[in-house]
């Protein structure tokens, strides 16, 4: 069996085919950076390295002073075999250069027609970085000669991320659009009449997107999840219901789709005791769903002795959190907006401070 005792081949280039290219400073946008080797035997002959073998025996490397980059660390630069959501390069025009749906990609040694094995990384860099970086990259044979591509090694192949600070979106940055939706049962008014209106949270830009979100402060319990404001005020008998609803579950083009119906929806207007009534808002109805955020507000009317209590997780007439929302774009910047659970009466508010 032949040793491994040299490289022939030793390069490093960004998965877009280019050496250099910008990266945001804030420890979740990684950029593939794809590393071809031909290792060779003790008679310069090609051969195939076992691909676990061959990750165990190569590193990234500062390009200059031949340094490793940390390996899955938090700060300064890093590099991870893992993809994740936010692996699009800054600058780039083309929208689509990374996925919307997380991805648990793990690094796979392939090898071309002509024997080469490619392998590819994932390089970032924590908040307050500021000076680019050329990396390179260092391999050890079986017999621990190393082999480098850096100024001073036996090749001479890099690539240049220069960091860009990370961006914090504001409420005049972000979209908050809002439109009438439908409810299942809308059509029965025997008994409930609904109003309901979606609300849209999305990153107002031509080349940019919200990716994914987190939400924190809503009630979690079955046929409440998403619900963090209800209010039933005490004129007119208690027969108006005000509610606000998140729907956070992801991804959202699926976690709420009802196969049957042909659409997503959301529970809303859940009273089962009673008053015997819940309902389905039609949510999550505009193109390219992963990019926004879906909210529902409903004003319901009943009759009789109006709504009754308690029901679910409700045991007063006002009920609410502040809705705090966390929003990131392609490239892992993140920014907090909030959602005043306290009066909704008119509709919903968003804030960029919490309220």
């Amino acid at each position: 069996m032949p040793t491994w005792t040299g490289v022939s081949t030793l390069s490093v280039v960004l998965e877009s085919g280019y050496q250099n290219c910008d990266i945001y400073a804030n420890g979740q946008n990684r950029i593939a950076v794809t590393v071809s080797i031909q290792p060779t035997d003790e008679d310069a002959e090609v051969i195939w390295v076992d691909p676990g073998h061959l990750l165990s025996r190569m590193w990234l490397i500062d390009y200059v002073d031949e340094s490793t980059l940390s390996w899955k660390s938090g700060s300064s630069w890093s590099y991870t075999d893992s993809a994740n959501q936010f692996t699009a390069i800054p600058g780039s025009t083309d929208s689509d250069s990374a996925p919307d749906s997380v991805s648990e990609e793990r690094a796979v040694v392939s090898t071309t027609e002509n024997g080469i094995q490619q392998i590819t990384f994932y390089v970032y860099c924590g908040s307050g970085v500021a000076n680019p970086k050329s990396i390179g990259v260092l391999v050890r044979t079986d017999t621990d000669d190393s082999v480098t591509s850096s100024l001073n090694g036996t090749f001479h192949d890099k690539v240049t991320l220069k960091p860009r600070s990370a961006v914090v979106y504001r409420r005049g940055d972000v979209s908050w659009e809002y439109a009438r939706t439908t409810t299942k049962y809308g059509g029965n008014t025997k008994y409930v009449t609904t109003d309901a209106w979606n609300y849209y949270l999305s990153l107002d830009s031509r080349d940019n997107h919200f990716v994914t979100f987190k939400v924190w402060n809503c009630f979690s319990q079955s046929g409440y999840q998403g619900f963090f404001s209800s209010h039933i005020p005490s004129d007119n008998h208690r027969k108006n219901f005000y509610g606000g609803y998140v729907w956070n579950q992801e991804p959202h083009d699926s976690a709420y789709y009802v196969p049957s119906d042909g659409h997503s929806l959301g529970e809303v207007v859940n009273f089962p005791d009673g008053n015997k009534w819940w309902d389905y808002a039609r949510i999550y109805d505009r193109s390219y769903p992963e990019r926004y955020l879906c909210f529902t507000w409903v004003h319901s009317t009943t009759g009789g002795d109006g709504w009754h209590l308690p029901n679910g997780p409700l045991t007063d007439w006002g009920e609410w959190y502040t809705l705090e929302i966390a929003a990131y774009d392609r490239y892992g910047n993140r920014s907090e907006f909030w959602v005043d659970g306290s009066d909704i009466i008119g509709g919903l508010n968003l804030y960029d401070t919490r309220p």
